[in-house]
């Protein structure tokens, strides 16, 4: 057997054929026990190290049956946030699509979905590997870049995940605390990014919008309503 319970770890497949019935279904009934009991300590576990969602993904992707579930979270995850610690000492992880609506980054959203700004030109550039973004390298060349009328904008990073990030909330839990794939190809799959795009340009009335010139954001760059003039971040 390749488990380690107690009873898989004392009898062969044999020994447990040449039991009596009782003896088997006695056998078995404490093998689920230990089954039980040792995947209940795992989510305990991972609910302490802030990764139940991770482990919640991850097992629904090993059957295709329980994969079907996952919409389930998906759709709900207002009833996570709530029981959802709003900081934790560890970093989330950012896989695939359904991670766009875990309840950390759902908090996030929602957050930038309320946040205004007086000020009325917009950069916007992708996220980089020094958080917050104000410590970056990137957002001292971009200061450099508009030095002229850096007092009017309102700097901002995105990934798909977290959609919008202002400079002023880039250090906010999880903004500053987060590990993405970049693997990230289908556009088009994320609604919660579009959402927050089109009422963080509601809620704030940009006259001009600097966005670097990258496929991800040429997309989402239909929905506005202020034309986007794009530029090569990288030089």
């Amino acid at each position: 057997f390749s488990c380690n319970c107690e009873v898989c770890s004392s009898f062969k497949p044999r020994e447990i054929q040449l039991l009596s019935k009782e003896e088997r279904i006695n056998k078995v009934a404490l093998h689920n026990l230990y089954s039980i009991k040792a995947e209940v300590d795992k989510v305990k576990e991972t609910i302490q190290e802030g990764r139940l969602w991770e482990y919640v993904i991850r097992k629904a992707r090993s059957h295709p049956k329980l994969f079907e579930a996952i919409p389930v979270f998906t759709k709900n995850t207002t009833f996570f946030i709530e029981t959802t610690p709003r900081f934790k000492e560890n970093a989330i992880f950012l896989f695939s699509k359904e991670d766009q609506f875990r309840p950390e980054v759902s908090r996030f959203h929602n957050m930038v979905r309320r946040f205004k700004t007086k000020k009325r030109t917009l950069v916007i550039v992708p996220d980089g590997g020094v958080r917050p973004f104000y410590l970056s390298a990137e957002y001292n060349k971009l200061k450099k870049k508009f030095a002229t009328k850096i007092a009017d904008i309102q700097f901002c990073q995105y990934n798909p995940f977290l959609g919008i990030i202002p400079l002023e909330l880039s250090d906010i839990y999880p903004a500053a605390h987060y590990l993405v794939s970049n693997t990230i190809s289908i556009k088009e799959d994320f609604s919660a990014f579009m959402e927050t795009w089109k009422i963080f340009l509601k809620n704030n009335t940009f006259r001009t919008i600097y966005a670097a010139d990258d496929e991800f954001l040429r997309y989402y760059a239909k929905s506005s309503k202020v034309k986007i003039k794009f530029f090569n971040f990288k030089k």
